[in-house]
């Protein structure tokens, strides 16, 4: 047995997600993979979930789609519910989620919403995210519910540990690393989008 705090692969339905996404937007794969910096066999192997695509890749799909990033999170319903309830409560057993490399996210509220996400990532040991940025007006809030994690926000660097929040401007360029040789930590967050 590995190590490792998450041992499933990224889902299917994120290449899938793509591809539906891009026909919906009558994007070709060669325009897609030229807004990812890719190949056009990259791209293919994402749609078919033969590859698994970085952060930074599904940021740039975000953009591209004009898409939140909760949108590629695991839709499937994982017991059935009464109808009332699957719209008001979320059970912590049955959140719908998205792995990768390291993170696992999952969505906190019982339908997507283009306009927030409302998020906890729990990234395992050592991980560190790649700079990105969200060309659109909103913000990012945290709250480090365990753990600790160093954030760069525009390169300045901040220190957090549990029990600390944060919050800027989702344009800004930010990174985060969790320094912990031992340790997850966890993140619960919201994005919003304006």
């Amino acid at each position: 047995m590995s190590n490792s705090v998450f041992e499933v692969p990224t889902p299917d339905h994120v290449g899938k997600t793509l591809r539906e996404l891009r026909r919906s937007r009558r994007i070709t794969i060669q325009q897609l993979a030229e807004g990812l910096n890719r190949s056009t066999g990259y791209v293919s192997q994402l749609e078919r979930g033969l590859s698994q695509p970085t952060l930074k890749d599904l940021y740039a799909a975000c953009t591209i789609f004009g898409v939140p990033m909760s949108w590629f999170v695991d839709l499937e319903e994982k017991q059935p519910e009464a109808e009332r309830e699957k719209d008001i409560v979320v059970r912590s057993g049955q959140r719908r989620f998205m792995l990768h490399r390291g993170a696992r996210t999952e969505l906190l509220t019982p339908q997507l919403d283009s306009d927030v996400e409302f998020m906890m990532s729990t990234f395992e040991p050592g991980l560190e995210t790649e700079p990105k940025n969200v060309p659109t007006s909103g913000a990012e809030y945290g709250y480090i519910l365990k753990g600790r994690l160093e954030l760069w926000v525009d390169e300045e660097k901040f220190e957090l540990v549990e029990g600390d929040s944060y919050r800027f401007n989702r344009s800004s360029t930010y990174r985060s690393h969790n320094p912990s040789k031992t340790e997850p930590t966890i993140i619960i967050w919201v994005g919003v989008y304006k």
